[in-house]
């Protein structure tokens, strides 16, 4: 591994740390910077993904829901897992708007226009 990598999951881990822990504003902080500053488009929709569990602070799961969107945008690339558990939350009376948003994203950056359920993953 050289020093660029050793860098990178270094600070994954400081981030997966923030993101575990108690203090909601780290934790919000952290799945930002994971959406927007890892290369991995994979790794974190797998970490979005995992924050939509029912254990995780409301604020998170909500995050997570916009975040995927937001991956969309940066890679223009999404996983047919994040579409379909999105497809899922549509009738969430929390996060169905969120998640409805989300899909438009896709829709839009994704290849393949307005069908979010194409994914160049």
């Amino acid at each position: 591994m050289n020093r660029e990598q050793l860098e990178l999951e270094n600070w994954r881990a400081a981030m997966m740390s923030d993101l575990d822990g108690s203090d909601i504003g780290l934790s919000i902080r952290a799945l930002l910077a994971l959406t927007y500053d890892d290369p991995d488009r994979e790794r974190v929709e797998a970490v979005l993904l995992n924050c939509l569990s029912l254990e995780v602070d409301p604020q998170i799961r909500a995050l997570a829901v916009t975040c995927m969107g937001h991956m969309a945008r940066i890679h223009q690339a999404v996983g047919i897992d994040v579409i379909h558990r999105l497809e899922e939350l549509l009738d969430d009376p929390v996060l169905g708007g969120q998640a409805e948003d989300a899909l438009g994203d896709i829709a839009s950056f994704v290849s393949g226009g307005s069908d979010p359920g194409r994914s160049s993953a």
